[in-house]
């Protein structure tokens, strides 16, 4: 079990905290550079990966910040961002999930994290291979390899669900749940639509009402 815990400054360390775990996740392939990036890809990420020497201790001291952005190259730099908080040195992998401490710096995350949102999710590079195969009973498309952390972020619905939550050539990844439902393109297709009929009106709104101060100045010239 985690605990939480203020020091002298009010800074509040989070210890054995779960931040990524094994298993077979859902991806939109967007997010991990597929062929097809509407379809809805099952990817697997290993013991071994997480395991790996290089994968921990890439994790180690590392921003912690409010919803995903990616920091440093090729990303924002963090202190446009805002850094809310650090992973520790304490990461670990244990039956099957990945284990860190946290400290948590600022006054707003904190605010946030009693209010309820307590997810977390990793932000890292990684590699995908494209092939099939199965891990207990669930098929997958594509497995994660080379894990390399960048961030971890405090989410409103992570991947990983309520067990990674305060008390995952290179792509980026991002841990929280993208993939909610397999209509997403056609839900960006509708907000479009209700977007371009919404501009319609203001537009048609905005013509009448030029057009009722155009006679109202011409009634005053009138008279």
């Amino acid at each position: 079990m985690s605990k939480l815990i203020d020091d002298y400054n009010g800074f509040v360390s989070v210890e054995k905290r779960p931040i990524s775990k094994v298993g077979v996740f859902d991806y939109l392939g967007s997010s991990i550079g597929a062929d097809d990036p509407n379809k809805i890809y099952r990817v697997y990420r290993s013991a071994d990966e997480l395991s790996n020497k290089e994968t921990i201790d890439s994790f180690k001291l590392v921003p912690l910040i409010d919803d995903h952005e990616m920091l440093g190259t090729d990303g924002t730099p963090a202190e446009k961002k805002g850094v809310q908080g650090t992973t520790g040195e304490d990461i670990y992998f244990d039956d099957d999930t990945l284990f860190g401490n946290l400290k948590v710096y600022s006054d707003a995350l904190k605010t946030l994290i009693d209010g309820g949102k307590k997810d977390l999710s990793l932000g890292y590079r990684c590699e995908y291979e494209f092939r099939d195969g199965v891990f207990n009973g669930e098929k997958y498309d594509a497995i994660q390899t080379k894990l390399r952390g960048n961030h971890v972020a405090l989410v409103d619905n992570g991947r990983m669900g309520k067990e990674v939550s305060v008390c995952d050539s290179a792509i980026i990844t991002f841990d929280n749940n993208d993939v909610t439902t397999g209509d997403k393109p056609k839900m960006d297709e509708e907000l479009k639509k209700m977007l371009s009929e919404l501009t319609a009106k203001v537009d048609a709104l905005s013509e009448k009402i030029k057009v009722e101060e155009v006679e109202e100045v011409v009634e005053d010239a009138e008279e």
